[in-house]
């Protein structure tokens, strides 16, 4: 079964075998697919006729794209087909994830070097196939974050071995973030 979704009507199909078939409706439990949904919807959506249907849940991933590389063409003139093949790459895969940088970088992101380079050989020989791309060396970045106390009190000496600091780690609250030229107060104790 097939839905064609033009920009002025929606029409209901059924294909069953080589023939293309005009329908009113679609009986429940028959597999869809729309044609034209993806000018719409990016990754995932609910498509329904009633107003107190409830939307799905996005799939919940155990892994985030940390690894990221910027994407350019060698011909400023093909950046258009640049943009349309990112989109298509981040339609045809949920983990990766393309964006624009501040500094005006396409930047693409995803769950591992060797993810990332499925992904951008997808985007060069599929998506983009007799454009010329550059890109830069994979960068990891690193978010991490302190979740509760720890229970371990860690030493650092110096390189002399005169000097050591004790530590212990906790969050600091939603009212504590640290920012740049803030006093931190440390703690003089003999443990």
């Amino acid at each position: 079964m097939f839905c064609c979704l033009g920009i002025s009507q929606l029409s209901t199909r059924d294909s069953q075998g080589p023939a293309v078939e005009s329908v009113l409706s679609i009986p429940a439990g028959n597999m869809v697919g729309l044609v034209g949904i993806d000018q719409h919807l990016l990754k995932s959506g609910t498509i329904t006729t009633l107003p107190s249907a409830h939307n799905f849940v996005d799939m919940k991933h155990s892994v985030a794209p940390i690894v990221r590389v910027a994407v350019s063409v060698v011909n400023p003139a093909h950046l258009s087909k640049l943009n349309t093949g990112l989109k298509r790459l981040i339609k045809s895969d949920p983990l990766v994830q393309s964006f624009i940088s501040p500094t005006g970088e396409h930047i693409v992101a995803g769950c591992g070097e060797l993810h990332l380079e499925i992904c951008l050989k997808d985007l060069a020989e599929d998506f983009l196939k007799d454009i010329p791309l550059k890109f830069s060396q994979p960068v990891v970045s690193f978010a991490e974050t302190v979740a509760g106390a720890s229970e371990q009190v860690v030493c650092a000496k110096s390189t002399n071995k005169h000097n050591r600091v004790y530590m212990t780690a906790e969050p600091l609250g939603a009212n504590a973030l640290f920012q740049p030229g803030r006093s931190v107060d440390f703690v003089q104790e003999t443990v």
